[in-house]
């Protein structure tokens, strides 16, 4: 079973803490922190996590299981059964068109709550960058602001061995990205997983929006030459802000079948 880190109900918001600990839960599943078949915490550590009553913790069990999203077994636990079904192959995309959009966003935005730390890679973060136990990352994180409104937050985790020095002038001007290509690292390939969610309390305190909020989630994985994951990015955006165009055109291939393939926007 994973351990997930205590979550803080916030009181500002008017969503009641049943629903909140129900939003955050459907949250960790839907973002896989516990996959299909996994138990989830014992009531008992639910209600210590959030700091609540057992009454709030079945409350946002009940609606979970309404949704059909976990199943009660009776003498062994919760386990999750929905929200993580095989999605459809993904799309693919072209390097340039994703670097341009990366560096576009990052020059027309602006950066509040900038900060810098050195931490132990959590168990995610090891996984996504193929990091051995105890490793520990770079961590940059920060708030963008478009026409003074908070739309987006990010986290950006890079392992320490790269020994790469990044510095606030350099994520003024440039996307993470290419700051990475600056210092020297050949990049081959990135990995982009888009989906919806709704706001958990990080979101919200980081965004200025409510509990619930629909937001667009991002995670990036970057690769060298080498196939090694030099990089992860997960951004969380307003889904009112965010918008992901790709070209389309369909032509003909070697056979003659008709295939939808991405091209440049003019």
């Amino acid at each position: 079973m994973n351990k997930l880190p205590a979550e803080t109900l916030g009181d500002g918001t008017k969503l009641p803490r049943y629903y909140q600990v129900y939003l955050t839960i459907r949250d960790w599943i839907y973002n896989g922190n516990y996959n299909r078949g996994a138990q989830l915490p014992t009531e008992t550590e639910l209600c210590e996590t959030f700091g609540v009553s057992r009454i709030t913790v079945r409350k946002a069990v009940d609606l979970l299981a309404e949704d059909k999203v976990i199943s009660r077994e009776q003498g062994r636990g919760t386990f999750v059964t929905g929200a993580t079904s095989a999605s459809p192959p993904p799309l693919t995309g072209d390097m340039d068109q994703l670097l341009k959009r990366l560096d576009a966003m990052t020059k027309r935005s602006e950066i509040k709550e900038l900060k810098f730390d050195t931490t132990a890679a959590d168990e995610e973060t090891r996984s996504d960058l193929n990091l051995p136990q105890g490793a520990s990352v770079q961590r940059i994180t920060l708030v963008r602001l478009l026409r003074g409104r908070r739309v987006g937050h990010t986290a950006t985790y890079i392992p320490t061995d790269l020994n790469i020095t990044i510095n606030e002038d350099d994520i003024a001007t440039l996307s993470m990205f290419s700051i990475l290509e600056s210092k020297g690292i050949d990049i081959l390939s990135a990995d982009q997983l888009i989906g919806a969610i709704l706001a958990d309390l990080n979101d919200a305190n980081a965004l200025g929006c409510a509990v619930g909020t629909p937001l667009v989630r991002s995670r990036l994985v970057i690769f060298d030459s080498s196939y090694r994951p030099v990089e992860k990015h997960v951004a969380t955006y307003l889904a009112d802000f965010y918008q992901h165009r790709i070209h389309l055109v369909r032509r003909p291939d070697s056979v003659g079948k008709f295939r939808w393939s991405q091209e440049d926007v003019k």
